[in-house]
């Protein structure tokens, strides 16, 4: 899927980002807008048309500038793909379709040089097909496109989930994205594509999904915020109509099991808040809350420290802007510092370090200590 990074930063635009479709949306819109559209993101098997038709087009709620992108692998996506500056390139691997509104314009860069898509005044959105494409880049951009993928030291990766962002970049691999300063670009076509065209204005409305993932993190997504997507956690009382089998049961969501260092087993029912005297917190939903206190010698832990919560078939580990820090460890990646406040989603085995020699082991059920190495 190569490397998908946003630059954090309130009130310019909200990523939804659900493999491999991205949303840029601006900052400020309903909250219900928002939520319509992850739920849509998180249906098996959906189309780019109908997460394009979960975006508002009139009304009190009108989303007047949007992106919506969807990356394919090409027939050649075994192939490596090329620096972007090699002076013979091997053809590219992926293909991008994009729809842009209003304001919203999406930068690609292939191997030929990079070129910039919007809409030109197109109603109600536009349309095009872009192939041999190496990285892309959406919400405020610069002036004119530029020939390689700049992003500031601070991006963040966003492999699955919403976040304020003045910024999203997809490389096709990591080692084209840079921070230093950017050539000028060699192609820049405005509102153009190889099948650019005028799309129809009759849309009809997303169903809704699940609410209890969404308020999780609404109001007011944060920098940062990462949360779990509604597939993973269908509701069986919105079926998807395209999708029949959506309707029946699921599996029972597996269960969790949390263990500070060689302690006891802490059934993870709800959320659990640790640190050094934790006090409960005000949550957007009304999760039951387990208060552990931990020792802290050295005052590395704060008061109240992290929260983990289960949501639908994951795990949501927070920090609860702890004086020094939270980092979370997942199986095969290098360790995510938290800043204060973020979120990580674990669906899996983890371990939270929170200060004074204190790791916190999730461990699905029946599986014991989560096995993985400090």
């Amino acid at each position: 899927m190569g490397s998908l990074r946003f630059v954090p930063a309130e009130g310019q635009w909200i990523a939804l980002a659900v493999w491999p479709t991205i949303v840029t949306v601006p900052a400020g819109i309903a909250d219900e807008t928002v939520e319509t559209i992850w739920s849509t993101l998180g249906l098996q098997g959906v189309t780019l048309e109908r997460v394009v038709s979960s975006i508002p087009l009139r009304g009190t709620d009108a989303v007047r500038d949007f992106s919506v992108l969807r990356l394919d692998p090409g027939a050649d996506a075994s192939e490596p793909v090329p620096d972007a500056g090699s002076e013979n390139p091997d053809t590219s691997t992926w293909r991008a379709t994009v729809v842009t509104r209003g304001a919203a314009v999406v930068d690609l860069l292939s191997v030929g040089g990079s070129r910039r898509f919007a809409s030109s005044g197109i109603e109600p959105w536009a349309l095009a097909e872009f192939s041999d494409i190496i990285g892309v880049s959406t919400g405020s951009l610069p002036e004119a496109p530029e020939a390689v993928l700049r992003i500031p030291p601070d991006a963040r990766r966003l492999d699955h989930g919403v976040a304020a962002a003045s910024r999203v970049v997809w490389a096709s691999a990591p080692d084209l994205l840079t921070t230093g300063p950017a050539p000028a670009s060699r192609v820049a076509q405005e509102g153009s594509g190889e099948n650019a065209s005028e799309s129809h204005d009759d849309h009809d409305a997303a169903a809704a999904a699940d609410d209890t993932v969404i308020t999780r993190t609404r109001p007011g997504v944060g920098a940062g915020t990462v949360i779990p997507s509604p597939e993973d956690d269908p509701d069986p009382a919105h079926p998807d109509p395209q999708h029949p089998d959506s309707a029946h049961p699921t599996p029972a969501h597996p269960a969790f099991d949390l263990r500070v260092n060689d302690g006891p087993p802490i059934d993870l029912v709800g959320a659990v808040v640790f640190g050094r005297d934790p006090r409960a917190r005000r949550s957007p939903t009304a999760l039951p809350q387990t208060l552990v206190r931990v020792d802290s010698p050295g005052l590395r832990v704060s008061g109240t420290h992290v929260e983990i919560a289960r949501s639908g078939r994951t795990v949501v580990v927070t920090d609860l802007r702890s004086s020094n820090g939270t980092t979370v460890v997942l199986p095969g990646r290098p360790p995510i510092r938290l800043r204060q406040g973020d979120s990580v989603v674990a669906t899996g085995a983890a371990i939270v370090e929170i200060g004074d020699g204190n790791v916190i082991h999730i461990s699905p059920r029946d599986r014991g200590n989560s096995g993985i190495t400090v």
